[in-house]
């Protein structure tokens, strides 16, 4: 979990008690709107998606905009700003918290419920419209996430992040349980495949993606030969190198996809990533050793990804998005 930083200033100018006055007010009638069809809780996630959706809805000429700044990281658009006044709602007794270990849900207590924290003025009065049409089109948490990533920097976000890696990661959790899983291993090629495909072109992640074709390398070992690598620990060693995979990419992502008001930590962050793309390099040599003994039988590859998977180091990787504008795939 991401510690709230101090309140920095957005561009270069100094936050105040009034912005943040309006970013609670803003909560307010998010967690307002959404608390509606039968929920009383709502969680952060879906507040911070909404709050996101509205935002990229606004003009930039909207005051409101600036108030609400976001990086991309773990879970999509992420605002310290958002959850540091969350949490002083929570202290100022005007909204109830609910946390466990892996979960968080909030409740307005009902005697702030529709009480203001902060006066109208026309760009709030359009953001809270947007905020409410976001709040109707997306009434589940996965429906706000994926509706979010549409925005994106990089497709990678629902082809990895929604699609092949919670999927697989389910797959592993089956098998080392001793159940039948859901998914057979073509369709776990499938949507490797897909993620390999879809993989950004940006020189910033060259490293990393050097890194993700050799996991996608002895995955396929795994799933294609019947060997000795179907041992129960080798495949617990690629469910984990999967949800490394992920996080390190995050850590990257946040670097170069920040508002402004975030600027000042991009150097520690860029530390971090550095440092962290160095022990995923270091874990998937040190795994892909016990492949040494495969040899992939290139005329069992998919066409598409032969030459991905074998000789990363010289292709040019197509995004899956350039074949969805072209409408071909």
């Amino acid at each position: 979990m991401v510690v709230p930083i101090e309140m920095a200033g957005v561009g270069g100018r100094s936050r105040n008690s009034n912005d943040d006055a309006v970013v609670q007010e803003l909560i307010r009638v998010a967690m307002q709107r959404l608390s509606k069809r039968d929920r009383s809780r709502v969680t952060k996630k879906h507040i911070l998606k909404t709050l996101f959706l509205a935002r990229e809805n606004l003009p930039d000429e909207n005051s409101v905009k600036s108030l609400l700044p976001y990086y991309w990281y773990l879970e999509g658009p992420y605002s310290e700003t958002i959850c540091a006044n969350l949490d002083e709602m929570v202290s100022a007794g005007r909204v109830d918290a609910d946390k466990t270990a892996n979960w968080e849900t909030y409740r307005l207590v009902p005697e702030y419920a529709l009480k203001q924290v902060a006066p109208h003025s026309d760009d709030v009065n359009e953001a809270s419209i947007e905020i409410g049409r976001m709040a109707d089109d997306s009434t589940s948490v996965d429906d706000a996430v994926r509706r979010a990533y549409e925005a994106a920097p990089f497709k990678w976000y629902t082809t990895y992040n929604l699609e092949f890696q919670p999927k697989f990661e389910r797959h592993c959790r089956d098998v080392l349980a001793g159940r039948n899983s859901g998914y057979t291993d073509r369709d776990i090629l499938e949507w490797l495949d897909d993620a390999v495909l879809d993989y950004p072109t940006v020189p910033e992640f060259m490293g990393h993606r050097m890194i993700f074709m050799d996991f996608a390398k002895m995955l396929n070992a795994f799933l294609r030969w019947d060997s000795y690598h179907t041992r129960k620990d080798m495949l617990g060693t690629l469910q984990v190198l999967c949800g490394d995979i992920w996080e390190v990419f995050a850590y990257g992502v946040r670097v170069y996809h920040h508002d402004p008001h975030y600027d000042g930590h991009a150097d520690r962050w860029m530390t971090r990533y550095n440092l962290e793309l160095g022990k995923l390099d270091r874990a998937t040599l040190k795994h892909a050793k016990e492949f040494d003994d495969v040899v992939v039988d290139e005329t069992r590859l998919a066409p598409d990804i032969e030459d991905m998977v074998l000789h990363p180091e010289r292709h040019d990787f197509r995004p899956m998005s350039s074949y969805a504008t072209a409408g071909t795939r």
